[in-house]
C-alpha cells in the first residue's frame, strides 16, 4: 500500500461511516447515544460501525439479566456487545474491497506497516466526521465517546486508547481510559 492510497481509503471509510451512523440514529430516534466506533479485525480486511445508547445498553443488560458492575462496564465499552453492532455494514463494501485490493500479498514487515496505515485511516475518518460535527457540538459532544477498536484482539486497548485520545475532548478521554476501573 502506498502512502497516496491512505487519503482515498480514509475518504471511503468516512463516507461509509457517515451513512451507517445516520441510519443508526434514524432507527433509534430520541435515544441518548454515548459511543460511536469503527472497528476492524486483526487482519484489517473488514471495517464496520457500531454505536450504543444508554437505552440500548439497558435493553442488552435486561436481556441478559446482567447486574455485575464489572460485566456492565465491559458491555458498555465492548463494541461486540452494543445494540447497534455491525450496523449499516453494506456501506462498508467499497472500503473493504479497497482494503483487499491494497493488501495484495503482504507478509511480515509489509503487513505490519499496512495494518498501521489502515488503523490511521480509520482514526482519520472518524476525525473527519468529528470535524463535521457528526458526534455533536458543545455539551452534547461531551457526552459522546468516539474510538476505533479491534474486538477480541490483544491490540484493542492500545488502539482504543490512542484513538480516543485523538478524537475526543480531554474530559471524555479521561473518563474513557478509566472505563474498566471499579467505582
Amino acid at each position: 500500500m502506498m502512502a497516496a492510497d491512505i487519503p482515498q481509503l480514509q475518504r471511503a471509510i468516512a463516507d461509509a461511516a457517515r451513512q451507517a451512523f445516520a441510519e443508526i440514529r434514524a432507527a433509534h430516534p430520541g435515544e441518548a447515544f454515548y459511543a460511536f466506533a469503527l472497528y476492524t479485525d486483526d487482519d484489517v480486511m473488514t471495517i464496520a460501525a457500531a454505536a450504543n445508547s444508554e437505552e440500548g445498553l439497558r435493553r442488552k443488560l435486561a436481556e441478559r439479566g446482567e447486574t455485575d458492575p464489572a460485566e456492565v462496564a465491559l458491555m458498555r465499552w465492548n463494541t461486540a456487545e452494543w445494540a447497534c453492532e455491525a450496523a449499516g455494514d453494506e456501506h462498508f463494501d467499497a472500503p473493504c474491497e479497497l482494503l483487499r485490493n491494497l493488501a495484495g500479498n503482504l507478509f511480515g514487515k509489509g503487513f505490519a506497516r499496512f495494518k498501521e496505515q489502515v488503523h490511521r485511516a480509520i482514526v482519520g475518518a472518524l476525525g473527519d466526521l468529528e470535524k463535521e460535527g457528526l458526534f455533536g457540538q458543545g455539551g452534547e459532544r461531551g457526552r459522546v465517546t468516539v474510538f476505533a477498536s479491534i474486538p477480541g484482539s490483544d491490540d484493542a486497548p492500545a488502539l482504543e486508547n490512542e484513538s480516543a485520545r485523538a478524537l475526543n475532548p480531554s474530559e471524555v478521554y479521561a473518563r474513557f481510559v478509566r472505563r474498566h476501573m471499579p467505582g
